[in-house]
C-alpha cells in the first residue's frame, strides 16, 4: 500500500496533538480513580453508621475496588472510542482535511490502514489509563489479600487474582473490535452524529436482545465488552470480588471462551469493509 508509513506518521502526529485526546485520557483517569475514591467515601459513611470495617466487609479490599474502578473506566473508554473514532472521519471530510494526504500520493487503502492503527491504539491507550488510575487509587486507599467477611475468608486471593487479570485481557479483543467497527461506521456515514448514533445502537441492541439470541448471544462481540457488555467478564469478577459467589457460575465458562474468539472476525470484516467503502467515498 503506497504511502502507508507516511500516512501512519501523519495520523500519529495528528492524534498526539489533538486537545480532545488529552482531555479524553484525563477524563478516563478521573472517572476510574474517582470511582474508587467514591467507593471509599461510601464505605466510610457505612462504617460510621455501624456497618462493617476492614476485615468485616468484603468491599474493604483492594481487589473489588480495583475491578469496580476498572469496569467503570472501561465503560467511558468504550463510549469515547465510538465518539472519537466514529465521528472523526466525517468531520475531516466535511472540512476537506482528508484531501491533502490523498493528493500527496497516499493511496486510499494506505490511508484507511493507518487510521485502523489509530482505531486500535487509541482505545488501548485509554484502557491503560483506566487500569493504572484504578490500580493507583485502590492501592492508596485499600489493602489486598483475601476477601473477608466478619473475619472469615469468603474468597482467597490466590483464586481471585488470576481471574482479575484474565478478565482484563478478555476485555481487550472486543475493545479492538469496537474501534474497528467505529472506523467502518466513520467511513460509511456522511455525518459524525450518524456514525456515533449507529455505533451506540449496534452496541446496546444486543444487550436488549440478549434473551432473544439465546446461546448465540455469547458470539455477539458487544456483549463481551468490559464496560458496556451484558456478559462482561470483568463485571462478573468485580461482583464476585464483593463476596457474591453466584457471580461466577460454571455456565459462564462458555461465555468466556466465546468472548476470546468472537471479536476477531468483526475486526477483520470491519477493516476490510472500511477499505472497500473508502475506495468509492467522495472526499
Amino acid at each position: 500500500m503506497k504511502g502507508f508509513l507516511r500516512a501512519l506518521r501523519g495520523e500519529l502526529y495528528l492524534w498526539s496533538v489533538k486537545r480532545s485526546v488529552r482531555w479524553a485520557h484525563l477524563a478516563v483517569v478521573g472517572l476510574a480513580a474517582g470511582t474508587v475514591v467514591w467507593g471509599r467515601v461510601l464505605l466510610g459513611i457505612r462504617q460510621g453508621l455501624g456497618g462493617g470495617g476492614p476485615g468485616e466487609a468484603a468491599s474493604w479490599n483492594y481487589w473489588p475496588q480495583f475491578t469496580d474502578g476498572a469496569r467503570v473506566g472501561f465503560f467511558l473508554v468504550e463510549v469515547l472510542t465510538l465518539i472519537m473514532i466514529g465521528g472523526s472521519l466525517p468531520r475531516e471530510i466535511g472540512l476537506g482535511a482528508t484531501r491533502d494526504p490523498l493528493v500527496r500520493g497516499i493511496a486510499r487503502p494506505a490511508f484507511v490502514a493507518a487510521r485502523s492503527c489509530i482505531a486500535a491504539l487509541l482505545p488501548l491507550s485509554l484502557a491503560a489509563c483506566a487500569l493504572l488510575a484504578s490500580a493507583g487509587a485502590a492501592s492508596l486507599l485499600f489493602d489486598g489479600g483475601d476477601i473477608l467477611e466478619d473475619g472469615d475468608v469468603l474468597l482467597e486471593a490466590e483464586e481471585l487474582v488470576p481471574h482479575v487479570f484474565r478478565s482484563i485481557r478478555h476485555g481487550l479483543p472486543p475493545l479492538l473490535a469496537l474501534g474497528a467497527m467505529a472506523l467502518w461506521l466513520s467511513v460509511v456515514s456522511r455525518h459524525a452524529v450518524i456514525a456515533v448514533g449507529s455505533g451506540l445502537v449496534l452496541v446496546l441492541a444486543p444487550r436488549f436482545l440478549h434473551d432473544a439470541f439465546g446461546d448465540a448471544a455469547r458470539w455477539v462481540f458487544p456483549n463481551s465488552l468490559a464496560g458496556l457488555g451484558v456478559d462482561s467478564y470483568l463485571a462478573h469478577v468485580a461482583t464476585w470480588a464483593q463476596g457474591y459467589s453466584d457471580a461466577m457460575p460454571m455456565t459462564f465458562d462458555a461465555v468466556i471462551s466465546a468472548g476470546w474468539i468472537a471479536p476477531w472476525p468483526a475486526v477483520g470484516l470491519a477493516w476490510i469493509g472500511a477499505i472497500l467503502c473508502f475506495l468509492r467515498r467522495p472526499v
